[in-house]
């Protein structure tokens, strides 16, 4: 017998039935294990719920009940799973979204008993102050935290399976597009950069030139750069600025290096020539960690900033690159709209879409092909025309 019900009191219906075998430690042999719960109100309703364990426990999808909460789940899952796996700076974005917005709004309710409607609502709430962006990475993080849940049994399934987080391809073109120049606005943002000194001038023309992201360009040391070869060499990123600054490898683990243009090389040249200066200058308060670009002295405003100390990435975006698109008069666009740029106008040139995947450091050609479709159709258009030429002469 697999299973009955028994009505201990009025009301109150009870099933039992035989769970997932387990095994005695020492002899190896398998111990009863039985499993009573609380099933109904009623004979029929305890009945058919006692059939639905039954028919779980058959096919090994039963989960032994837990009163474990989301936010308790989702710290143990960053302990245990994220923080001995990712990068240190991928680990503090994952805290700080689900300290910060997860566990106040989901964190509550018992992790067996969350529903893809809490999850919803959540990013219907959360639409209205995040971005699509911002709200992908928050279902990226529910479903692997859930996904985990249900490989250790603690759930029957991932309910964040049933909501939608993925944007569709439409909107991460138009994401792409919105943050993107045209070559004209490229150059009057290095123009513009050039007026704020050497270190702007040289920062943001690599940006442009290289692709590289700001992570990368944060965590740029002189040693990666060959300005006679003029090559520059993406080893690793910046995870944490201060004075003990960590880094980590690039974003998908693989060094690159990219041949840079003359005019960004010189500025380059400059930009060192005067860091050297500002060293020479001040070798007591100077930190150096051997960077290419570091705080001077227009970043040291607090009691913890110190000369030669990496840039602090969050603030970049809000502060002195505000001031220079500004000084442009270019249409605004986010620090990333950088890297869209250099992958834009370099199809939108000619250049094969394998050398600008490997500018950028992609893991896969489709991932570039995907994210610059926009730009791919002029290229068919001016090959189609280079064709017409070799095979009419005209």
């Amino acid at each position: 017998m697999q299973g009955y019900v028994y009505q201990r009191s009025p009301g109150k219906w009870y099933g039992v039935w035989d769970g997932p075998p387990k095994y005695d430690p020492v002899t190896g042999k398998v111990k009863r294990n039985q499993k009573a719960r609380l099933l109904g109100k009623t004979k029929r309703e305890a009945e058919a719920k006692l059939n639905e364990l039954i028919h779980a426990t058959n096919k090994g999808q039963f989960v032994e009940p837990s009163k474990i909460t989301v936010a308790e789940w989702l710290d143990q899952w960053l302990e245990t799973v994220i923080k001995p796996t990712k990068r240190l700076r991928t680990y503090e974005t994952y805290e700080s979204i689900i300290r910060i917005h997860l566990k106040p709004s989901i964190g509550a309710i018992r992790l067996q008993q969350l529903k893809a409607t809490d999850i919803k609502r959540y990013y219907l709430d959360k639409a209205e102050t995040l971005s699509q962006t911002t709200l992908e990475l928050h279902h990226t993080i529910v479903y692997s935290a859930l996904k985990a849940a249900e490989m250790q049994d603690m759930v029957q399934r991932n309910v964040a399976s049933l909501v939608p987080g993925k944007p569709r391809a439409k909107e991460e073109n138009a994401d792409v597009l919105n943050n993107c120049w045209e070559a004209e606005e490229a150059r009057k943002l290095i123009a513009a950069a050039k007026e704020f000194g050497p270190q702007p001038a040289a920062f943001y023309s690599l940006a442009l030139d290289s692709g590289a992201r700001k992570a990368e360009l944060c965590g740029l040391k002189w040693s990666d750069i060959d300005l006679e070869a003029g090559t520059v060499s993406i080893v690793r990123q910046l995870a944490k600025p201060g004075s003990s600054p960590v880094f980590g490898p690039p974003k998908n683990g693989t060094p690159r290096t990219i041949h840079i243009g003359q005019d960004t090389l010189e500025l380059l040249r400059s930009h060192k020539a005067r860091q050297d200066e500002i060293k020479a200058a001040n070798p007591s308060y100077y930190h150096d960690h051997g960077l290419a670009f570091a705080k001077e002295w227009e970043h040291v405003g607090g009691t913890r900033d110190t000369l030669g100390d990496p840039l602090q990435m969050n603030n970049m975006g809000q502060r002195e690159f505000r001031k220079i698109i500004e000084a442009a008069g270019v249409r605004p666009i986010k620090f990333h709209g950088l890297r869209h740029t250099c992958a834009t106008l370099a199809l939108q040139a000619g250049v094969g879409v394998k050398v600008v995947q490997e500018r950028l450091g992609h893991k896969r050609i489709e991932i570039t092909m995907g994210t610059y479709a926009h730009a791919l159709p002029s290229m068919q258009q001016d090959a189609s025309a280079k064709i017409n030429q070799i095979l009419h002469g005209k």
